[in-house]
Parts: structure tokens; sequence; C-alpha cells
């Protein structure tokens, strides 16, 4: 059976023309997670650990994404068995029937929708207020809601390529404007704010949940897997660089801002998420209006490169579940889909996602790692095929109950 599997695999990879990858596309698929993993919730995250301080925020930031690079291997690796890039529902029916396909299911449905949902309200909003602070003139929330979907939808509509481009493009300003606003705030940095505050417990168990979404790329493998073809080596390699440019990128706002705002400051607002009162605090010390400018630029495009990640997921796995094949008409429908319920569910509640995303470390959990960790488990006990991320059944336990505990932490941080 495994010589079939690898045969079969090997056959897919000439016939996709995918061996080797092209560098073309694996620097595309690399930008794709990095570009998905980079999004405006990067500002959450000195916020929500200012107070468990720097050594402890930066070690949970390491250990974060050591994990969330572990399971994104592990849900690679359960894609391969089958020999194709699928979602993780799909796979959950194949090994635990339709209710593993439920779970699975319901929880992708969750988080892509809220997701989207999220990213167009803060996209219109920001296009809005750029706007009006442009125009002077007061301008209807919709009238930024749909061209916003729109604008980006069409890449999406169009193949994942196109999302490739799009998501190259923004993804070069908003490092550009990454890096401006770091070159900004150096200068600012005090070594002595980021050793005066050692922590606490209960602002690292705040932390956790943000920090672990904050790596959450892993439904966008199974388009991944499509656009590469089924190659292990390539996949696994763009799957940690891909990982590796947020974790860099997120150490070094960590250390500009936490660097900036002394221990008493930071106590002055504790854990309020609330980004504009965060940057008002570090205009406070900086002294400028470009930082903020900046940050609403970066916000703006983070939002949108992450929008394209997630919505290139929720596509293909719509396309998926309603078997819709390629063709103009089927690429349509499957996009009225994707983007009419968040943009609806943005329209007629604007704070309504608000509640969802609070579910939405817990459907990331169940989509990252509980699943994918359960099935890799059971598949353990088959003959393999192509690829195995290097562990056994205890580590992929641990992995599995830390899964559980991130549940249990984001229940908790409710009351």
């Amino acid at each position: 059976m495994r010589a079939e599997r690898v045969k079969i695999i090997e056959t897919i990879l000439v016939a996709a023309g995918t061996k080797p990858c092209s560098f073309n596309r694996f620097l595309g698929a690399t930008l794709i997670v990095a570009g998905t993993t980079i999004g405006a919730g990067m500002l959450a995250l000195p916020m929500t650990s200012a107070t468990a301080g720097f050594t402890s925020s930066t070690l949970l930031l390491i250990g974060m994404w050591a994990f969330m690079c572990f399971t994104a291997l592990v849900t690679l690796e359960i894609n391969l068995y089958f020999g194709e890039g699928a979602s993780i529902a799909i796979l959950a029916e194949k090994v635990f029937g339709k209710f593993g396909k439920w779970i699975a299911s319901a929880s992708l449905l969750l988080l892509f929708y809220a997701l989207l949902a999220a990213y167009i309200t803060g996209g219109s909003s920001f296009l809005k207020a750029g706007i009006e602070s442009y125009t002077g003139t007061s301008i209807p929330f919709f009238l930024m809601a749909f061209p916003f979907t729109i604008g980006l939808g069409v890449f999406v509509n169009s193949c994942t390529q196109s999302v490739d481009y799009a998501n190259r493009f923004i993804f070069l300003f908003k490092i550009i404007a990454f890096i401006a606003m770091v070159a900004l705030l150096i200068p600012f940095v005090k070594t002595e704010n980021l050793s005066e505050n050692q922590g606490n417990l209960s602002s690292i168990w705040l932390a956790v949940p943000i920090f672990f979404t904050s790596f959450g790329f892993h439904g966008n493998i199974p388009s991944l897997i499509n656009y590469i073809g089924p190659d292990p080596k390539a996949l696994r390699s763009v799957i940690i660089v891909g990982s590796l440019i947020p974790l860099g990128v997120y150490l070094l706002w960590q250390t500009v801002t936490l660097g900036i705002l002394s221990l008493s400051t930071i106590q002055s607002f504790g854990q309020e998420n609330n980004a504009a009162v965060f940057i008002q605090h570090l205009n406070a010390i900086t002294q400028t209006d470009t930082l903020d400018w900046l940050t609403n630029i970066f916000a703006f495009l983070a939002i949108a490169t992450s929008f394209l990640g997630v919505a290139i997921g929720l596509f293909d796995y719509t396309a998926e579940t309603l078997k819709k094949n390629n063709t103009p008409k089927n690429r349509f429908q499957t996009s009225l889909i994707t983007f009419l319920p968040p943009l609806f569910f943005a329209l007629f509640y604007p704070d309504g996602f608000i509640l969802a995303l609070g579910y939405a470390a817990i459907a990331l959990s169940v989509l990252a790692v509980l699943v994918p960790i359960a099935i890799s488990i059971r598949l353990r006990y088959l003959p393999w095929s192509t690829y195995q991320v290097k562990s056994n059944i205890i580590i992929l336990g641990i992995a599995f109950l830390i899964g559980i505990g991130i549940i249990v932490i984001e229940v908790i941080n409710w009351f």
C-alpha cells in the first residue's frame, strides 16, 4: 500500500508540474502564509501582554510559534496522507465519519465568517475615516463596505494565483509601513522598560488566546497544497519560513512598544483592549502625528492581506463542500456564498461580530489543534505514505492537551 501511495503522489506531482516547486510559487505561497498571519490583530499583542512583561511575553510568543508551526505541519501531514489538499472537515469525515465532519465544519465556518466580518468592518471603517478626513464629508458605512469587499473579492473570485500576486503587492507596502513605524519608535526605546516588569500569571493567561490566534494560518494549507502541488519538502519549507516572518515581526513590535512604555504608563491603562488608547500613549511619547498616520495605513493593509488569506481558504472550502467545479459561473456562485454572509453581518450588525470573535480562539483550537492531532493519532496506526512529522503518540497527546488548555483559558478569561 505504501508503494502505491508514493507512486500516486509522484504521478500527481509530475502532472501538476510542481516537481520541483518553482521559486515563484514558493515565494508566493510563503507570503500568503505570512500575509494571512500578520494582521491588524498585531496591535493587540503588546496591549494584552504589556503587564505580563517583556521576557514572559517573548517566551510565550516563541513557544506559541513553535506550537502552531508544529500543528500546521501535522495538518500538512494528514492532507498528504490522502494525497490532496482537502479541508479539515473533509479529512475529519474520512477518519471519524459524519460527526467529525460536523464538528470541524461548524468550527471552520464560525472562524472564517467571523474573521471576514471583522475584516470587512475594520477595513471599511479605515476607508471611511480616511476619506472623511481628506474630504471633510461624512460617508455612510455601507458605501465603503461594498467597494472594500468587492475590490478584494475579485482577486479571490479569479484564482489563487491572483490572490498570490495581490497579496505580494499589498504585503510589500505593509512591510514598508511597518518598517517606517519601527524606525520612528526605536529612538524612544529604553532598556529599563524592558527589564523592570517581570509580569504576573493573570496577565500571561490573558495573552495566551491572543498570541495563539496570531499564528492562525492553518485554514490556508489545503489551498497551498492545491497551488504548489503535494510536494512535502516545498510545503514544509513554506510553512516554516512563512510562519517565521510573523514571529520576527511580532518580536520586533513587542520590543519597540514595550520598550517605550514604562511600567507606570502600562498600569495606567492596564488590559484595556482599545487600540486607539494604546496608540495615543505611543503618540504622547513620540509627539508625532506621523505614527498615527502610519499605524492606520499599516492596519488597513494588514486587514487586506488577512482578508485575502482567510477568503481564499473559505472560498476553496465552499467550492469543495458544494462540489463546484472551476467554471466562471460556479466561481461567481461560490464567491456570493463566501462574501455575502459576512458582508450583511457587518452591514446590519457592525458590532455584533465582536461576540463571535470571542469564540475565535476556541474555533481555531478545534481546527488547528484538536482535529488534526486526533486524525494524526488515528493514522499513526495505519501504513504510512509520503510525509510524517517527527513525533510520537506522546508528543501528539501533549499537543492535544495544550489545545484543550487554550480553550479552557479562553473560557476562564470571559469571566
